[in-house]
């Protein structure tokens, strides 16, 4: 018997509404899923410091910013995205080198902050990393994101050969419920820049020689 045009409207809708449900569950699916073994680089930047404190405490001084030794147990990679059905998404810096990256953040950082790097430095930073992890766990419907950076920075005053050392340590997460790489990316650099924060407002410049508070 040929169905009424109520009947037919009532199928066509239960139809429709299957098809979001499937279409939702896939969508879902492929934000959890990529292909097993996967690399990302991020490209990690210097988070712009706050209009207030920019220029702040630099009274000057150059510095020159060493590449740091890559002190961590795993120097491999960054971390690790799992994904909601078990594949592995590895996190990393190109070239592997993590330690050229966080002084390049620093530099940057620094440069920002009203510091000079440029001509016959008075201050020369060194140092290790001791932990940088950025990691994600993928769950039907979010995406947990953490961060961890810890490094030890000694900063040698040229004129007189004293030393400053500092330990800066930084964390942060977020979650979010689409994940793009970017979200990792964003938030392993305003965490690393966080920390930074520390190595200036914890200083002191006097007659170009950094001194802690």
């Amino acid at each position: 018997m040929p169905k009424t045009n109520e009947e037919a409207l009532v199928t066509g809708l239960r139809h429709r509404w299957t098809q979001g449900i499937a279409l939702g569950i896939g969508l879902l699916v492929a934000g959890g899923c990529a292909a097993n073994g996967a690399v990302v680089n991020f490209d990690l930047q210097a988070v712009q410091p706050p209009a207030a404190t920019a220029g702040k405490l630099s009274e000057g001084v150059s510095v020159a910013v060493a590449a740091f030794e890559d002190a961590r147990s795993e120097k491999s990679r960054l971390g690790v995205r799992h994904h909601l059905w078990g594949e592995d998404t590895t996190f990393n810096v190109p070239g592997g080198k993590t330690g050229d990256v966080v002084a390049k953040v620093m530099t940057d950082y620094l440069k920002r902050k009203g510091w000079r790097t440029d001509g016959s430095p008075d201050v020369t930073l060194s140092g290790k990393v001791l932990d940088f992890s950025v990691n994600a766990q993928s769950k039907f419907g979010s995406t947990e994101i953490t961060v961890k950076t810890k490094v030890a920075v000694q900063a040698v005053n040229n004129a007189d050969g004293s030393i400053v050392r500092m330990t800066l340590n930084g964390d942060g997460s977020q979650k979010v419920f689409w994940f793009d790489p970017e979200d990792a990316q964003e938030l392993a650099s305003e965490v690393l820049s966080d920390s930074l924060e520390k190595l200036v407002m914890n200083t002191k410049v006097e007659n170009k020689l950094l001194r802690l508070k």
